[in-house]
Order: structure tokens, then C-alpha cells, then sequence
């Protein structure tokens, strides 16, 4: 059983002296900074004490206190949550294996608290935007429980469609029901919080009428386009994305997000960047499963790029703070870039993952106009001490457990480091039970042992 909605009122909020760490170019790193929230938009961000304070605004002293934009997601599985612990390294429990086996034995329930399990951790590492990338759509129902589930989460971000886990390379999609999805989620029903896009599985995967078919028709209805780029999963010794064949397809653009890309040629990293393709890049499942994300060299081609959890069952944590900080090390073993610094990889999982999600009018930075998702963080917290540069002490010392408290367009989700829904500290205490339930009725199938 769905739980009633427990989303929290839009709170107009006062921060009074914190540290910000705006990422908005013009305003830059500000001390003792006021931050103004009305009806869940920035209204105002400077250095002047508040003045004419409207009754029933919620004053926040930010003196001890760092402020800034949420995190944003760009590529996370939401719906296969509930296999975490049931991947590991022990044989025939790989993510493969367990996903093909535990996939179809998923009820609408299970894909709901999966997504609420995880949307919880987001919440918790200050992650204030996921794009929910459902490679397990099984049916109109699948989709709306995931749709629902990020509502009832109040965490913005956007829903992409794509085909059953293990959809035989022959069948098409679903893209009738792809057609109607818009009918039944209009925007009043949305918040302001959710878009739509289509998660493709692409030539190297489908044949030339199923990939051109589904192409034309996410293009068709405007939606824009996923794609893994992960043939070294699938291919020994694969050396090439094959990028540029999409691009002489025409099936590159600003409209489509490529996942991976880790084995990308540099014929490949200029057709991404010829065409404005974006990649979501996920850094810690792909040093463990494909090898070194190319982080400085699409950074240096100028290839629109962010950063993503991608799954909780490999098992991963979304802790952001942990993510920099093996990006900055690889980077600088790997090939010692110096574009790789602690403010451009904040810009990844801020700014740049707005972009990427084409919402960086709306998220992303701590901007007048823009919607309140906003972090606090300790700023005693003793891995922040004693603190110079604010960026290199996030990126090099935080921890998600420094964050304090988290807004998401003006609701506060996380405050003094405790989740604010019942639904969502269920979704998190509840996950093990749920997980046991999925395994038994695999094994009751005979799909697992």
C-alpha cells in the first residue's frame, strides 16, 4: 500500500550570516551573507542585514553555518534500489546477474519504495535534483508509481521512460503509452518539480528500425534522450564507443545525455563536443565495473558534463562530497590535469548538472529568481577546520554527514540532519524487509537460488 502524501508546506525562510557558496558566477563565494526565500523562490542574496522581515518567515541563524545549491543527479536507477546487499563479489551475484533475476519479480509497490529508499539518501547527501533513469518500465502503472514517488519525495529531477529490463533487441518500446504519459502527468499535476525524457537503448543495441523508430519518436514529442554508452560491458576489448557513427546518423545533439562514454576515442570526445551531446559521467561504479571516466578530456573538449550516482545496488553510497574527492585523486594520478579543481567539480555536481538537465534557469546556483534547493552544512563540523578556501575544503574534507539541513524549492526536507517526512524515514528503515520479500518471491519462481 502507497502511503498518503506528507510533503511539507513551502517555508519563507531568512539565512542570516552564512557562508555561501553561491556557484553563480557574478556573485562568487559571499561571507555573512543574508539569503532571502518567498514562496519557495531566492529572492534575494547579498550581504546586508534583513531588514522588514514578514511575519511568519522562519529565521535560520547561519552564523556556523555554509550554505549551498543542492547537488544535482544526472543518471540514477532508482527503480533497483532494493538490490543493494544482494550484489556483491561472490559468483553469479554481479549487478547483471541479480537485476535480470530480481527484475521481473517486481511489484508496484517494490518500484515506489525503491524509489523513495532512494530518494531519501539523496535527500541526506543534499541531493536536491535526480534524474530517474527507468530502465525497468513494465507497464503504465511502473511509470506513474516512479512519477508519484519523486512528488511524494519533493525532490525535483526528471522522469525518463525507457523499455522492460532485458526487452528483447526486436521490440520496440512502449511508445504508445510514452505518447500518453503527458495526458495523464500535466503540468498541474507535476509541481513545478518533474519533466519527461526517454531512456533509449541505441544502434549498438537495437536494430536500425527499432533504434531509428524510437529516436524519431522521442524527438517527435520533444522529449529529451538518454543513451548508455557501455559496449565494454558487453564487448571484451572494446577500445571505442562508436560515437561517430551516431553522430553521421544524426542521432547526436544538445537533446541527448550519453552515460559513460568511459572507453570514448578522441574522434568520439570531438563528436560529442562538435555536436553539444552531453554525458553524464558516474564515477564510482565506473571505476569498479569499466574503467577511468575521461573527466579531463571531455572538460577539455568542452563536452558538456555531470555527474551521477547511476545505482544503489553495486552497492554505492550518493555521498557527493566522497565522489569529488576520488574524481580529484584519480584525475591527478591518472593525468595530472589542472582543470580538474575542486570549484570546476562542484560546478559538475551543481551548475552543470542543471544544464545537463536543461534547469539551470531554475536550480543550480544561489540566484535571485532561482528556486530555493539549498544545503547547510556545518561549517564546525572538524574535517572543515581550520578552513581556507571553501571549495577545496568541501571537495578535499566534507562528508554528507556535515549537511544540516536541505531545502528543495522552498520545503525543508532535511532539518538538523533528520529526514522531516515519515514516509521517507519508512522508505529507509523498511528497505531490508522489502529486499528479503523480492528475493523470496524470485526464489519461489526458481529464479534464485
Amino acid at each position: 500500500m502507497l502511503p498518503e502524501t506528507d510533503l511539507p508546506v513551502r517555508e519563507d525562510l531568512v539565512l542570516v550570516g552564512v557562508s555561501a557558496v553561491t556557484m553563480d558566477p557574478q556573485l562568487g563565494d559571499l561571507e555573512r551573507a543574508t539569503v532571502t526565500v518567498t514562496d519557495g523562490v531566492i529572492t534575494s542574496v547579498d550581504t546586508d542585514a534583513p531588514m522588514n522581515i514578514a511575519p511568519g518567515t522562519r529565521v535560520i541563524d547561519g552564523s556556523g553555518l555554509i550554505a549551498m545549491p543542492g547537488f544535482v543527479d544526472t543518471h540514477w536507477h532508482l527503480w533497483n534500489s532494493l538490490l543493494r546487499g544482494s550484489v556483491g563479489d561472490a559468483p553469479g551475484c554481479d549487478y547483471f546477474t541479480v537485476k535480470r533475476a530480481l527484475g521481473p519479480h517486481h511489484e508496484l509497490e517494490d518500484f515506489y519504495w525503491a524509489a523513495r529508499f532512494a530518494l531519501a539518501e539523496a535527500v541526506a547527501a543534499g541531493i536536491s535534483t535526480v534524474h530517474n533513469w527507468d530502465h525497468n518500465v513494465r507497464s503504465p502503472e511502473d511509470a506513474d508509481v516512479n512519477i508519484r514517488a519523486q512528488l511524494d519525495a519533493g525532490v525535483r529531477g526528471r522522469f525518463s521512460y525507457g523499455p522492460r529490463d532485458s526487452t528483447p533487441a526486436e521490440e520496440l518500446m512502449d511508445l504508445d503509452d510514452l505518447r500518453r504519459l503527458s495526458a495523464r502527468w500535466p503540468d498541474e499535476r507535476l509541481d513545478g518539480l518533474l519533466d519527461f525524457g526517454v531512456a533509449l537503448r541505441g544502434p549498438y543495441r537495437t536494430p536500425a528500425e527499432v533504434c531509428q523508430r524510437e529516436w524519431e519518436t522521442a524527438r517527435e514529442l520533444g522529449l529529451p534522450i538518454t543513451m548508455h554508452c557501455d559496449r565494454c560491458l558487453r564487448e571484451e576489448g572494446c577500445r571505442s564507443c562508436g560515437l561517430t557513427r551516431l553522430a553521421d546518423e544524426g542521432l547526436l545533439g544538445p537533446d541527448v545525455q550519453i552515460v559513460h562514454a568511459v572507453h570514448a576515442s578522441e574522434a568520439d570526445v570531438a563528436a560529442l563536443a562538435e555536436t553539444g551531446t552531453r554525458v553524464s559521467l558516474s564515477p564510482m561504479t565506473e571505476l569498479r565495473t569499466m574503467g577511468f571516466p575521461l573527466v579531463s578530456e571531455m572538460l577539455e573538449a568542452g563536452v558538456p558534463l555531470s555527474l551521477s550516482t547511476d545505482t544503489l545496488a553495486m552497492p554505492t553510497s550518493p555521498d557527493v562530497f566522497t565522489t569529488l574527492r576520488a574524481v580529484e585523486a584519480v584525475e591527478a594520478a591518472r593525468i595530472g590535469s589542472s582543470v580538474v579543481t575542486p570549484r570546476r567539480l562542484l560546478q559538475l555536481a551543481t551548475l552543470d548538472g542543471a544544464r545537463d538537465l536543461g534547469l539551470d534557469h531554475v536550480t543550480g546556483s544561489i540566484t535571485p529568481g532561482k528556486r530555493a534547493d539549498l544545503l547547510l552544512l556545518d561549517a564546525r563540523a572538524s574535517g572543515l577546520q581550520p578552513s581556507g578556501d571553501l571549495a577545496e575544503a568541501l571537495v578535499r574534507q566534507g562528508r554528507a554527514t556535515d549537511i544540516v539541513t536541505v531545502v528543495v524549492d522552498g520545503r525543508v526536507l532535511l532539518d538538523n540532519g533528520r529526514l522531516t517526512q515519515g514516509s521517507a524515514r519508512a522508505a529507509a528503515s523498511s528497505a531490508g524487509d522489502r529486499r528479503d520479500a523480492l528475493v523470496e518471491r524470485a526464489r519461489a519462481a526458481g529464479d534464485w537460488k
